[in-house]
């Protein structure tokens, strides 16, 4: 029997249960949440901003679902509800995120959630990038109504940019935009705002000068780039702006579109791969938002790519686009590693010698160059004097 190809979904939402539970702590003064059993909704103006089915915050019925249709990871972002979050919520979820990944190893790709923007931001993002050991950032497109090109945000992108790790964009709740602004109908806040908030954040990125300024940043933006990948020749900045040809080619791939929800075509899809790159588009499902996660995967199988192109949308490009880099992983204080169980060696032995084992997989620590460096040629974790945390 061939072995099964792994399959990554990039777009996956998650909540802690008290944040679910109580949204009414976070919510803002001209908003209103409505229960009901299955969900609860946040409104304002009468517009509906965030409506997270109840699956949102069970990440073990989630996990049964990915089992089901062969999903073997999932990268989780709270999507809209980042809008929401202070720092002390943010520093909430991601003590969450990091039990998750504990108890689930190697189910659940860890996104720091950070509020750009506040003081405490990049020492926030360093525990968990470097202290929890999570692979990338979630952010949303508009940061208390700033644009991703602000300048503003440049403290941040140069500390995103020293950890190396990739920034995952969802579209923020609405546009800010003066009712009427034509979309307070139809649900159209959500399916046509937020797509077309995506495609100006892109754009503005390249055309701003923020992408040269800091060359590490990249970039998965949600639900295909919103229309991006369409309008990219429309835009035409050579013509318009005066910018060299084939402008925005020399940043595409520092720019990954994912595929949710998956209500697209797979003809869609396979003019995203033709325009935006075959390494450039990456499944999405927008579960459980959207409970559909059969046909987001489905969806890919049945695009006409070739094998090879298929498999780096479900599993190739975001195993690449989620390695940690070297030099980045998780720092443990001796507390941690005492109070971890070593079955191989007996409590008094490790109470003497502790600082052998490595306190991810428990295999022998090397002492090299200033280093304790585990010998587990698949672990890879190192703790260095300057980390050490007596």
């Amino acid at each position: 029997m061939p072995k099964k190809s792994l399959v990554i979904d990039v777009h996956h939402h998650w909540m802690p249960d008290e944040h679910y539970r109580r949204p009414e702590l976070h919510i803002h003064t001209d908003e209103e949440v409505i229960h009901e059993s299955d969900r609860f909704r946040i409104r304002r103006a009468g517009v509906q901003l965030f409506s997270p089915p109840r699956m949102t915050a069970r990440m073990e019925e989630q996990l049964k679902a990915m089992d089901r249709v062969g999903v073997d990871q999932a990268a989780l972002h709270v999507g809209v509800w980042l809008d929401w979050v202070d720092i002390k919520a943010a520093r909430l979820i991601n003590d969450r995120l990091a039990e998750l990944n504990l108890k689930y190893p190697s189910r659940i790709i860890p996104l720091a959630h950070v509020p750009p923007l506040d003081p405490d931001a990049g020492k926030e993002l360093k525990r968990a990038i470097v202290g929890l050991g999570f692979k990338g950032v979630a952010m949303n497109t508009r940061i208390d109504g700033i644009l991703l090109d602000s300048e503003q945000l440049y403290p941040y992108y140069k500390a995103v940019s020293d950890l190396d790790v990739p920034i995952l964009v969802h579209p923020a709740s609405e546009l800010p935009l003066a009712h009427p602004h034509g979309m307070e109908q139809f649900n159209l806040t959500r399916n046509l705002g937020r797509a077309m908030d995506t495609t100006i954040n892109i754009t503005r990125l390249m055309l701003s000068g923020t992408l040269d300024r800091f060359p590490k940043l990249r970039f998965v933006f949600s639900h295909m780039g919103g229309a991006f990948f369409a309008l990219k020749n429309r835009m035409n900045p050579s013509f318009w702006d005066k910018r060299s040809k084939g402008f925005f080619d020399k940043y595409k791939k520092r720019i990954f579109v994912d595929t949710a929800p998956p209500f697209w075509s797979a003809e869609e899809i396979r003019f995203a791969i033709n325009t935006m790159g075959e390494n450039q588009v990456l499944l999405g499902s927008d579960f459980p938002t959207i409970e559909q996660l059969k046909n987001a995967v489905n969806l890919i199988k049945e695009t006409k790519a070739t094998a090879q192109v298929k498999k780096k949308s479900l599993a190739i490009t975001p195993v690449n686009f989620f390695a940690k880099p070297e030099g980045f992983f998780p720092i443990v204080s001796r507390r941690e590693i005492m109070n971890r169980s070593e079955p191989s060696k007996t409590d008094e032995e490790k109470q003497e010698n502790w600082w052998e084992f490595c306190p991810v997989c428990g295999s022998k620590l090397l002492n090299h160059k200033c280093r304790f460096v585990c010998s587990n040629p698949r672990c890879h974790f190192f703790m260095s004097c300057s980390e050490f945390d007596m």
